[in-house]
């Protein structure tokens, strides 16, 4: 509540400084004019269970009448984001990954046992990838080595997951419109983000993690959204943009 009063009260320009409260006055609009015959609808690429470390999905039990499309191709994860949202009528769990076409395709995760004992920090359970992101290389978002790794790595593993193409999980659930779009996929942020037809959808609000991706990825990123006429600004690891 503090946060969303900040956001509503600070002047645009200094507002436009911090994406991420700019992110909340967005989400905060959307939650006063939300209506039965136009809900609010998100759609998150890599939901993971839709509450940890994640200030945008769970404004969703917030905004009356919210849909939302959640992308999560791993089992542990999904059944954690079901006990999140248990309303099948408004929150669609789509258990695939985004890939180029359709087919099975591996995804490097860590030992659920391993999460379950505390063995492996929390932000663990977020973190899978069909990349060799920085991550699962032993290195932070951007590129430092990190000395514990050597700790982590033998409960790394391996698991076959369906994979699915941007444009066909948005048909299936029958999306005309998305009014927030969210990836966060540990290295593949731009390999899903350049599927969106932006010009088609045109979200109001993105946030794309692009900590884990190349700086030649980061840079599509945002000329992406630079040439789709977004606002952009950088928080962190993520990038948050706003259509005009």
């Amino acid at each position: 509540m503090a946060r969303t009063a900040v956001s509503r009260a600070l002047p645009v320009g200094v507002l436009d400084r911090g994406p991420a409260l700019r992110g909340t006055r967005f989400l905060a609009g959307a939650q006063r004019r939300a209506t039965p015959d136009r809900p609010f609808q998100l759609i998150n690429v890599g939901a993971c269970d839709g509450v940890l470390f994640d200030d945008v999905t769970p404004w969703l039990r917030r905004i009356k009448g919210s849909r939302a499309v959640l992308v999560e191709p791993i089992p542990y994860n999904q059944k954690r984001l079901r006990e999140n949202y248990p309303d099948t009528d408004r929150f669609i769990i789509e258990p695939v990954a985004v890939t180029q076409e359709k087919g099975t395709i591996r995804i490097k995760t860590f030992d659920i046992p391993a999460l379950e004992a505390g063995t492996l920090p929390i932000e663990f359970i977020g973190c899978s990838s069909i990349t060799d992101s920085n991550l699962m290389s032993g290195k932070d978002a951007w590129g430092e080595e990190d000395g514990n790794f050597e700790k982590f790595a033998a409960h790394l593993t391996d698991i076959d997951v369906p994979g699915d193409t941007l444009q066909n999980i948005l048909d299936r659930n029958g999306i005309e419109y998305i009014d927030a779009f969210l990836v966060d996929c540990e290295g593949a942020d731009w390999a899903v983000f350049d599927q969106l037809d932006i010009e088609r959808y045109r979200p109001g609000m993105i946030k794309i993690e692009i900590g884990a991706l190349s700086a030649e990825e980061m840079g599509k990123v945002l000329v992406k959204l630079n040439a789709a006429d977004y606002q952009v600004g950088l928080y962190a690891a993520d990038v948050w943009a706003f259509a005009h």
